[in-house]
């Protein structure tokens, strides 16, 4: 019986810098964002990402995963399945109607944070273990951010997986003792090392 191509694939090694796309001056000039949309979109990629991603974490056992939006909930949401985890948006506000009735948490705002985003503090429990999933790890923000939550929240954060981590070791120390996984480790971008 042959293989299958999606087996294939799955043996072996995938360059994911080639599926990743960095836009630059977006949103605004100097700034830049991880598209990770094609990645997402061809399935034996997809799911090479997301076993590489899912499987560090099976031995820290996170009863929870958190999904910071856009992209980290899209991939966040497969690595819960794997996981045989609950997913939980860090979402944008933005999509909160006003008379929203569930209690909120606001992510502590920052310049280089999404001031807007947050996370619904009921779906957390005192106890609970959780792994963070973004894409692009710079300054690593927004996860510091939610960490800090979490704390608040009585929840311990066992994990941090990512696609692209550019963060410096100081920033890392930050995070305390979670191991960040990451299927590209300082990826080169003049975007983050602008010419003099």
């Amino acid at each position: 019986m042959s293989d299958s191509p999606r087996q294939v694939e799955t043996m072996v090694d995938i360059d994911f810098t080639q599926y990743v796309d960095v836009i630059k001056d977006w949103p605004e000039p100097g700034m830049a964002v991880c598209d990770i949309s094609r990645l997402l979109e061809h399935p034996n990629v997809f799911h090479e990402a997301v076993v590489t991603l899912a499987k560090p974490l099976v031995e820290v056992q996170p009863n929870k995963v958190i999904g910071i939006e856009q992209r980290g909930l899209a991939l966040g949401s497969a690595i819960a399945y794997y996981l045989g985890c609950g997913i939980v948006p860090a979402r944008s506000i933005a999509y909160l109607p006003d008379d929203y009735e569930r209690p909120v948490e606001y992510l502590p705002s920052s310049k280089f944070a999404d001031r807007r985003l947050a996370l619904v503090s009921e779906s957390i429990d005192p106890g609970d273990r959780v792994a963070i999933v973004d894409d692009w790890l710079i300054q690593g923000t927004s996860v510091l951010a939610v960490s800090k939550v979490l704390e608040k929240l009585k929840a311990q954060v066992v994990g941090v997986a990512c696609v692209i981590n550019n963060m410096s070791e100081t920033r890392r120390k930050l995070l305390g003792r979670p191991e960040v996984h990451s299927l590209i480790e300082n990826l080169q971008t003049d975007i983050l090392h602008p010419s003099d």
